[in-house]
């Protein structure tokens, strides 16, 4: 049986409180609690509140089932639309171990929903989506709670702010031509399209040129601030309100001004998430709201996918801080990423083997603070398990230098100690005579001394001995 728990606050609108997974992939019975913004600020032992109360990171090793956590979310709070509605076949879901799938395969959400999602108070409901395996690794979806029905078509309602969740695969992609939403709408329902990019990697985002243009005439207000929230967002570049005669809007970097399209890969990604993210905030967020006070889920993938490590410090805490009334879940393979956060806002997915030779996925929270750390302690932290963050090869080297300091005299441990100051660099002897040629050369004389010198040389006879002038006679004798 493969069983999914989604429990959500008790604020407006949805938020995830906590999941549980029960025979899903590599998960075999695992619950994890969630981080919201309406969660109570609590201190932690040091008396410390969490700077940053909407971010949860999930960090793992390729292969540990980050990807499953966020399939498993959007399964739960859209189950009616992915069951009746996506054209997604489920493939692999269902728990298999030595070829045998779980039998009676099960996806339970235990959900409060919110005046927004319900069109009334609030009510707690609970909603199951069934899995079930069918030829090979193709799995179904069976829809059973009928009570679910009573709320469940507001999901059908595509103007409507309710079950508002976004998700973004690592795949994730803006669409290179021409965008025609009328027929994004007739292949998928609205809220499946906002998290297909999850299940389907030929997905395409929604790019800026093809809906904020026109924005400015639905709303003004809000044209205004998705400009604001991207310059809000990026590093060392500007979102400029002219565009270019091909359509595509200009960012200023640098002192250059250049189209998206010759932006760097970098800037395309991350600017192509986003951008979509706002498109959706825009079409649901009712207009007397601000877009940064509308609430909801944002699942991202690898979300320091093409940047660089300066950028890979800055972007979550400044996702969380331009977005505030969003709860996002990320995944990342970046100890930079991990070094802005609390451990509290972190979740550690590890493979486990079982005695009985079973594979099968944990999760808890990390043993040490990450908060501050520099990236070669988070990686050789319990977060990571790095024994090293060095080259394989010459971090043995290393071990077998450290183990000649510590048996031999001075000559070792100096050694030892420019390996670990200099790296590779410092084993060779050019290295080692680094000092000598940096010395500054011997002052050369003036070029009149030097010339002079020269011609002396030149009159002078070589192998010549000199004869000295014989004395004059004469004198007192000795």
């Amino acid at each position: 049986m493969s069983i999914v728990r989604l429990h959500l606050s008790e604020s407006d609108p949805m938020y995830v409180q906590s999941l549980s997974i029960l025979n899903v992939r590599g998960f075999k019975s695992v619950a994890m609690k969630l981080r919201h913004p309406d969660e109570p600020r609590e201190e932690d032992a040091a008396g410390t509140v969490l700077h940053l109360p909407n971010i949860t990171l999930l960090l793992g090793n390729n292969g540990s089932g980050k990807t499953t956590v966020l399939r498993a979310v959007a399964l739960s709070t859209l189950a009616p639309i992915l069951t009746y509605g996506s054209g997604y076949v489920p493939y692999a879901l269902v728990r298999r171990v030595r070829k045998h799938a779980a039998r009676g395969s099960t996806a339970t959400a235990m959900a409060i929903l919110h005046e927004q999602d319900t069109k009334g108070k609030a009510t707690l409901t609970a909603l199951s989506v069934h899995l079930a395996a069918a030829t090979g690794f193709t799995d179904r979806f069976l829809l059973r709670s009928k009570s679910s029905f009573r709320w469940t078509r507001k999901m059908y309602e595509e103007d409507s702010p309710a079950f508002f969740v976004l998700g973004y695969g690592a795949t994730r992609r803006v669409e290179t031509g021409p965008v025609g939403t009328e027929l994004r709408a007739k292949e998928r329902l609205l809220r499946y399209q906002r998290v297909a990019g999850l299940f389907e990697e030929h997905i395409t985002l929604v790019p800026l040129s093809s809906w904020l243009p026109g924005w400015q005439y639905k709303h003004r207000s809000h044209h205004r601030e998705v400009f604001e929230l991207i310059n809000q967002l990026l590093p060392d570049a500007e979102l400029l309100k002219k565009s270019s005669t091909d359509g595509e809007y200009l960012f200023r970097r640098g002192g250059a001004t250049l189209p998206y399209p010759a932006l760097s890969d970098g800037y395309r990604a991350f600017i192509s998430w986003v951008g979509d993210l706002l498109y959706h905030l825009c079409l649901s967020c009712p207009p007397e709201m601000k877009l940064v006070d509308c609430k909801g889920i944002v699942l991202v993938d690898e979300v320091d996918l093409h940047l660089h490590p300066e950028w890979q410090r800055h972007i979550v805490p400044r996702l969380s801080q331009a977005f505030p009334n969003l709860q996002f879940i990320l995944t990342s393979h970046s100890p930079l990423v991990a070094g802005t956060l609390s451990s509290r806002n972190v979740l550690l997915l590890e493979e486990l083997t079982l005695p009985s030779g079973e594979r099968l996925t944990a999760v808890r929270p990390p043993e040490d603070e990450l908060y501050g750390l520099s990236s070669d302690q988070i990686l050789t932290s319990d977060s990571f398990k790095l024994e090293s963050t060095r080259d394989e090869q010459f971090f043995e080297r290393l071990k077998a230098a450290a183990d000649d300091a510590r048996e031999g005299g001075v000559n070792e441990a100096l050694r030892f100690m420019r390996m670990v100051g200099g790296g590779a660099a410092a084993e060779t002897p050019l290295a080692l005579n680094k000092k000598k040629r940096a010395s500054p050369p011997p002052r050369r004389k003036p070029a009149t001394t030097r010339v002079g010198e020269g011609l002396r040389a030149v009159a002078k006879p070589k192998n010549v001995k000199r004869v000295s002038a014989p004395r004059k006679r004469g004198g007192r004798s000795r």
